[in-house]
């Protein structure tokens, strides 16, 4: 893994040591307007259906995985928060499990400001999770692939989006302030002990919510492996499936094909400033039990799991043959 920012070489160094394994790959990053850009290149020619990026399920950050000492003292236990939010049917488990993700992730930001070591602390920095503009304009709309996705089919003029977004704000922004209250809540009855100032202000947990909804990928609860199919297939196949709103070291920089193409509409050129193959989605997501051969001899597999989900993964394949220099597209709206 390389870098066009050598001044995010603690972001690469983290994620090699924690297991995050990848081809050559550049990240590019822009300014749109008020956007912030993120493109993820490849700085190696790659076959179909060859795996780009593997990254252990235990290191994203998720309702699941955020667990023990990893979980900001401020934060109430994500079970009791989402039972809160979801009362009176005010939103589902999947938006409150993303507002519980939100929490966390202000926590480490105001954390990290008041001068604390945090082991993760390279995956939160300002260049690699910079403020975000509001989602709730045509404008920036299609880089929130959270929040895109349940756009009506046939909206595609700033008006009808507009006439859309507008009651969406305000549903968005009331769920916030929910979600204030009770982090407020749970500071002075259950943790009083706690520094006021370990609570996110209501700006600060409005720009977590921000990242979470333009940077986060559905995953199946317990990483349930996918393969050989993708995560689309997975989902369609069993949509019962529990969801969590996940954040994935490297993979969540991956702009989604929406995104890719009202950037190239407005900018008249590739994002990578190389060639012009097309904003289509490039590559899949999967979900993976990672297994070793018992024997050379056998090529029967086996699986070691030394602690609950280890060897579950989340692996990015090329759905077809990238050049060197390409960027890698998802399509987050299939998962």
């Amino acid at each position: 893994m390389t870098d066009a920012d050598d001044k995010l070489a603690d972001y690469w160094a983290w994620c090699a040591q924690n297991g995050v394994v990848s081809k050559k790959l550049l990240l590019h990053r822009s300014v749109q307007g008020l956007m912030p850009q993120f493109s993820l290149c490849l700085n190696e020619p790659v076959r179909a259906g060859a795996v780009v990026a593997t990254v252990p399920y235990l290191v994203t950050l998720n309702a699941q995985t955020i667990r023990g000492d990893m979980k900001p003292a401020a934060v109430p236990p994500v079970r009791a928060m989402c039972a809160f939010l979801a009362r009176r049917r005010r939103m589902d488990v999947v938006t409150a499990r993303a507002l519980w993700l939100a929490c966390c992730l202000a926590c480490y930001r105001r954390l990290l400001l008041q001068g604390h070591a945090l082991g993760n602390a390279p995956l939160f920095s300002r260049r690699l999770m910079p403020e975000l503009p509001s989602p709730f304009t045509s404008a920036h709309i299609q880089a929130y692939p959270a929040l895109a996705a349940a756009l009506p089919e046939g909206v595609n003029d700033g008006a009808a989006e507009e006439s859309f977004l507008s009651p969406l704000r305000r549903q968005v922004e009331g769920q916030l302030r929910a979600t204030h209250a009770a982090l407020r809540f749970y500071q002075r009855r259950r943790s009083p002990h706690l520094s006021q100032q370990l609570v996110p202000s209501f700006d600060e947990l409005r720009m977590a919510y921000r990242t979470v909804l333009h940077r986060s990928l559905l995953l199946p609860v317990d990483c349930v492996p996918s393969s050989p199919g993708d995560l689309a297939d997975l989902f369609s196949e069993r949509p019962d499936l529990d969801l969590l709103p996940t954040l994935v070291p490297l993979v969540d920089v991956i702009r989604s094909s929406a995104a890719a193409r009202g950037s190239t509409e407005a900018a008249g050129r590739d994002a990578c400033g190389g060639r012009d193959d097309g904003t289509a989605a490039n590559c899949a997501l999967h979900t993976c039990t990672h297994a070793d051969f018992l024997s050379s001899g056998s090529r029967r597999r086996v699986v070691f799991e030394t602690e609950p989900l280890s060897s579950r993964c989340v692996v990015v394949c090329a759905t077809r043959d990238l050049k060197e220099g390409e960027e890698l597209l998802l399509d987050y709206g299939s998962a």
